[in-house]
């Protein structure tokens, strides 16, 4: 999914971060500062968002330099999302919201979620209606989602066609292993495999006391392990039980499951994995044109004055 596409799940953890930063940048004031549509954001709300954004976009507003332009566009972007959602009869009902508010709390104790909102210095209220204000952009964004056309075969197979090197591949191997710290451990493992002990049995036991650990079912690549390991994965005849191997990280019994050997991907293994790749470039450019559509048809008056007399860091 695109990035512009992504929910917002608004974790009460994370919304913490985002109030009690605000008390950086509160003064009385309440003149607005920005129009978008029928919106007025006042600049205790601008530094509020801004606030937001910086911490979506790991910018801190204080203490060093900072895009301040590209930010207050993210947030003009924002108040534009939600004029649409206006416009177009959007809403979230109370319902839709309590039943979103339960989904979040089930993580917390009744106790520890008091306890979160007392030491974010978090009004519940507040947080609550920003918490509706995120379930909105969700549902604004899955209508504009509709709009856009899905990943057709063809589209597929021509970028198949069109980019072989991405689904070229070295030799592989699929097998698995047990994993001891010591190299006496391992030789008690392998003594017991070798004694009719299924080190299927074995892997899926997560091994038994002193062994290090188990594990099962990992394809990789020639070229992308540990030379000794290496060696003796892709000589180790199928199904074969190998002899102790030392590496770096222990000691290892390894059995080889299923091979493949140098080659193409074929079409039908690299499909999900194209469809995805196009329909996020669908997403994306989508977005960006009815995002710069809105930013055409919306009016945004930005006050430069008030602007300039705001203290942002």
């Amino acid at each position: 999914m695109s990035t512009f596409f992504k929910t917002f799940a608004c974790p009460l953890a994370a919304f913490a971060l985002t109030l009690s930063a605000c008390g950086l940048f509160e003064h009385p004031e309440e003149r607005v500062v920005i129009k978008v549509g029928t919106q007025a954001i006042s600049t205790k709300e601008l530094k509020r968002d801004l606030r937001r954004v910086a911490l979506e976009t790991e910018v801190m507003l204080e203490g060093q330099e900072y895009p301040i332009e590209v930010l207050i566009q993210r947030v003009i972007d924002h108040y534009l999302i939600l004029e649409y959602g206006k416009e177009q009869g959007i809403r979230v009902s109370e319902e839709e919201l309590e039943a979103a508010v339960k989904e979040i709390k089930k993580d917390y104790s009744e106790k520890a979620f008091q306890e979160t909102l007392v030491q974010g210095y978090i009004d519940f209220k507040e947080w609550k209606e920003s918490f509706r204000t995120q379930l909105m952009i969700r549902k604004i964004m899955d209508k504009v989602r509709e709009g856009v056309q899905g990943v057709s075969f063809e589209e597929i197979k021509k970028y198949y066609q069109d980019n072989p090197d991405e689904f070229s591949h070295p030799a592989m191997v699929r097998f698995r292993q047990v994993i001891t710290r010591t190299r006496a451990e391992g030789e008690a493992v392998l003594k017991r495999i070798l004694a009719g002990e299924s080190m299927g049995q074995l892997v899926e036991k997560h091994a038994p006391p002193g062994v290090g650990g188990a594990q099962e079912g990992f394809w990789v690549e020639k070229g992308a392990l540990d030379e000794s390991m290496e060696k003796a994965l892709f000589s180790l005849p199928l199904n074969k039980i190998s002899q102790l191997v030392e590496t770096p990280y222990g000691f290892h019994v390894l059995q080889v499951l299923e091979r493949k050997p140098e080659g193409m991907r074929s079409l039908p293994e690299a499909m999900k994995e194209i469809e995805a790749k196009l329909l996020y470039a669908k997403e994306d450019l989508f977005y960006r044109n009815w995002l710069s559509g809105l930013r055409e048809s919306t009016p945004v008056e930005i006050n430069r004055d008030v602007l300039q007399s705001m203290e942002l860091g």
